[in-house]
């Protein structure tokens, strides 16, 4: 319920009138939320040095009285957090894909084929209907357990591969339903998600193996494979840490685990895991687009990894030292100017971490101007954007950039695993909304 000025007027008018009679416990809070909301439109954005701004943010957490209520604080162990150049990398990624195949994580001896999948930039660039409205295919290499699993489709792009890996450095491992009987992970509903405390927690599910893993065995398995495997793709510039993980339910009794990781630099700051935000021209024709760059794991059994992936391989430059960011009293401050209206917000988490904003691009700015000309024909495709394309195209500058990040969180079913996400930037304070509409309904089911 939102009460503006009037409905508020109207509320206290009634108590007076009423003499000794109290108004309803929900209008209070309302009333209470609305008067808070107007008295901190002008405080002013604090920033303090990144350790103290930390320390500051557990305090601020224990003693906070806003409309907005905090469930977890996630946020690293850090004195410095830069911005940094991010660059897609596949310098070391063939390497490793070529070792995977006989990897029994994976259930792969080795013995496998693979194909090469040749890109289709020169057809995809040079039009732009093509260009502007669908992703591009890049070069590739599939590999396939049995030859006979290799097909391939009237537009010569062979499926039915157990694993790929692309020139965006990336490795995806598919799940194998028909082998297995266990499809991908996001097929299944969410019976819990854990977000805080992995290795301290005891609680134990049944695989489909029908062996026991405790959530804190998974979480371990996860970052030590991820830890062991990938920190060569990326020039060894990380860490892997869990993220979050889903206990998702395959059967009445069986259960796999969907464990998200993020990244984390030498600096401990921790970098966003968002499995994918929005690609449509709405959300990059006035602001600069995110990059989505998740890792995850789908354990079912105690000896294998039946799906995985990490979306693109990054390597990363320090472009500006920065000790000081915003304030979480100062985020949650500002974020309440803009959501308040009488109404009290709930969030499961909020996390300082990188985002990863496209701060300029010869294809955003290429789409930008195709939408805006006669030759765009807006009742055919829409505009979209993605990793590939603003690789594939060229001339490209990432940032990554530390926001405050809020998020509500409903884990409930295969297709609801994310709610609204709401980003305080920690150096210039500027509010960014992703995954709502106008509407406050959410864009993206994930």
């Amino acid at each position: 319920m939102r009460l503006n000025k009037t409905l508020l007027f109207i509320a206290f008018s009634l108590t007076l009138l009423t003499g000794c009679a109290e108004a309803p416990s929900e209008v209070k809070e309302e009333i209470d939320n609305y008067n808070h909301a107007q008295t901190i439109q002008d405080a002013e954005t604090i920033s303090l040095p990144v350790p103290e701004a930390i320390q500051d943010a557990y305090k601020f957490l224990d003693q906070n009285k806003t409309n907005i209520t905090i469930q977890n604080l996630i946020v690293p162990e850090s004195d410095n957090i830069p911005l940094y150049n991010i660059r897609f990398n596949n310098s070391e990624t063939e390497d490793v894909f070529s070792k995977l195949q006989s990897e029994p994580l994976f259930a792969n001896d080795g013995n496998g084929t693979t194909v090469n999948t040749p890109n289709d930039l020169d057809v995809w660039k040079t039009n732009k209907d093509y260009c502007f409205t669908a992703f591009p295919e890049l070069d590739g290499i599939n590999y396939y357990r049995n030859k006979e699993d290799i097909k391939q489709s009237d537009w010569g792009i062979y499926y039915g591969q157990n694993m790929r890996t692309t020139d965006l450095g990336g490795i995806t491992l598919y799940s194998d339903e028909q082998n297995t009987g266990i499809g991908s992970a996001l097929q299944y509903p969410v019976k819990k998600r854990y977000l805080t405390d992995f290795l301290q927690n005891t609680e134990s599910y049944t695989l489909c193996d029908g062996s026991e893993m405790s959530v804190a065995d998974a979480t371990q398995f996860s970052q030590d494979f991820c830890n062991n495997y990938l920190s060569i793709i990326e020039n060894s510039l990380f860490d892997y840490q869990v993220n979050y993980v889903d206990v998702r339910q395959v059967s009445p009794e069986q259960y796999g685990y969907y464990i998200s990781l993020c990244r984390k630099d030498l600096h401990g700051n921790l970098f966003d895991a968002t499995p994918i935000y929005t690609y449509t021209l709405d959300e990059f024709e006035n602001r600069n687009p995110l990059i989505a760059s998740p890792i995850h794991l789908w354990i079912t059994s105690n000896d294998n990894i039946a799906e995985f992936e990490i979306i693109q391989a990054l390597t990363i430059s320090e472009v500006i030292a920065n000790d000081q960011i915003v304030s979480l009293g100062s985020a949650v401050n500002i974020l309440s100017n803009e959501l308040a209206q009488g109404k009290s917000y709930d969030f499961e988490t909020v996390e300082l971490k990188y985002i990863l904003e496209t701060t300029s691009s010869d294809y955003i700015d290429a789409a930008r101007n195709y939408a805006k000309s006669n030759e765009y024909d807006s009742n055919t495709y829409g505009i979209v954007y993605s990793a590939d394309s603003i690789f594939a195209y060229g001339n490209y500058q990432i940032t990554a950039i530390p926001y405050w990040v809020f998020t509500d969180i409903t884990a409930q079913n295969t297709d609801t695993n994310c709610g609204g996400v709401f980003m305080i930037n920690a150096i210039d304070g500027n509010l960014r909304i992703e995954n709502i509409d106008g509407n406050g309904n959410q864009i993206i089911h994930y």
